[in-house]
């Protein structure tokens, strides 16, 4: 499905933070790309960035979940992002 992969690269993207500001913003546009190559045109009337920032504290703790350090991160813990991800598409 692709949500699922969107949400990881939304999630990788922002864990690399490649950006001293907008790694968030950056993400996100990322996350509606890839959704609109998979599912066309249909995908920019999902408001995932609305539901993120309707849930701005869950975002960033689900974010903080996989760890700190790009080292030591943690994927396996991203289930509540990848729920916030799926949420969002279902809520449209």
């Amino acid at each position: 499905m692709p949500n699922n992969h969107a949400y990881l690269l939304h999630l990788v993207f922002v864990k690399i933070h490649p950006f001293q500001d907008g790694n968030g913003r950056t993400a996100r546009l990322i996350e509606k790309w890839f959704l609109i190559e998979k599912l066309g045109q249909r995908a920019t009337s999902i408001q995932l960035e609305k539901n993120y920032f309707k849930k701005l504290n869950d975002y960033y703790s689900n974010i903080r979940k996989l760890g700190l350090e790009y080292d030591d991160l943690d994927y396996s813990k991203s289930l509540d992002f990848l729920l916030m991800t799926v949420n969002g598409i279902e809520a449209d």
